[in-house]
């Protein structure tokens, strides 16, 4: 297939009156010695200029710290990060993806947990409340603090990716998950498949992978085992892939923007991105089929999208150099 012919299906193809926008609001919250407040404002920093390169515009990104202290941010108390999410849910398009990504510390609370905010804490129920709002929207929510794992229940639904850094609420030792989970975009490493961006599921892969490599070295007990879940069960996995009952929905969401015609990309690269994620779910509807079909048939429908995924990955590349 060639570059004309894939122009030609990207034409065809209805494209909507706005390229759909990636949202972003980063919370960090109570740091509660020197160290930390360093450590957490850092790590937002590092996911803001991440969020810039990877195209996300400036007025759609949300910094909310502890101490805001620059003009940029807001701060980090509950009423202001519900206020917040209500004024995402106002002004994003229902096609718009939000990433929610909460810094800092947590603990147990009743049968529960909340994330430390100055004043009042936010528990798992009031901030699932609160993103209910934004209705059928695409939503990544990761959270890296303490005792987090309480949160994938209450915010586990369809179309949502939702991260932990533990868990349980039991595991209250401070996670050392946030730090690589960022460093995931920032640093080289975790881009596993070579297409120059990070998939939710490489950057959690990549976190989870460095905690263990930091505890082993260190001759250290893990004591966070983070949780991820985006098939809407409640029920988060330590070991997603991307064709797993967790997984696959995270492996084809990135931070950045997906390229389209009226973000200027060519059309050509439109209609190919456009095929490959045709094929991915293709191929992760069929795995979970598997159990319904035969064994030939099985194994000959996915050799021929796998063949087809491989072959058009390769031509994105040579076609990106």
């Amino acid at each position: 297939m060639n570059r004309l012919i894939l122009a030609c299906l990207a034409f065809l193809v209805v494209q909507p009156a706005a390229a759909l926008q990636h949202h972003l609001l980063v919370v960090s919250g109570i740091g509660g010695t020197d160290d930390y407040r360093q450590q957490f404002a850092l790590q937002s920093q590092q996911l803001k200029q991440a969020a810039l390169d990877a195209g996300i515009p400036r007025d759609n990104i949300v910094m909310l710290a502890d101490q805001a202290d620059e003009s940029d941010y807001r701060p980090a108390d509950k009423q202001t990060l519900l206020r917040t999410i209500r004024e995402i849910g106002a002004r994003a398009a229902p096609e718009d993806r939000v990433f929610v990504i909460l810094i800092g510390h947590g603990n147990e609370r009743g049968d529960g947990a909340v994330f430390n905010l100055p004043g009042p804490d936010i528990s798992a129920d009031e901030l699932g409340a609160a993103l209910d709002q934004l209705g059928e929207r695409q939503l990544v929510i990761v959270n890296t603090a303490s005792s987090s794992g309480p949160f994938v229940g209450r915010l586990s639904g369809s179309n949502r990716v939702v991260m932990t850094a533990t868990a349980s609420a039991q595991e209250f030792q401070a996670p050392l998950f946030g730090g690589f989970f960022v460093s995931a975009f920032v640093t080289a490493g975790a881009d596993r498949d070579k297409d120059e961006r990070i998939s939710m599921l490489e950057a959690f892969d990549f976190a989870r992978s460095e905690v263990r490599r930091s505890y082993d070295s260190s001759k250290r007990l893990l004591t966070e085992h983070a949780l991820l879940d985006d098939n809407g069960d409640g029920e988060g996995s330590q070991q997603p892939g991307e064709y797993q009952a967790d997984g696959a929905l995270a492996n084809r969401v990135y931070l950045q923007q997906p390229p389209s015609a009226a973000s200027g990309a060519p059309p050509w690269l439109v209609a190919m991105l456009q095929r490959k994620q045709a094929l991915e779910q293709s191929i992760y509807e069929l795995k979970r089929q598997r159990e319904s079909l035969q064994r030939r048939d099985y194994y000959d429908r996915l050799e021929n999208l796998l063949v087809e995924l491989a072959l058009l990955t390769r031509q994105i590349r040579a076609e990106g150099s």
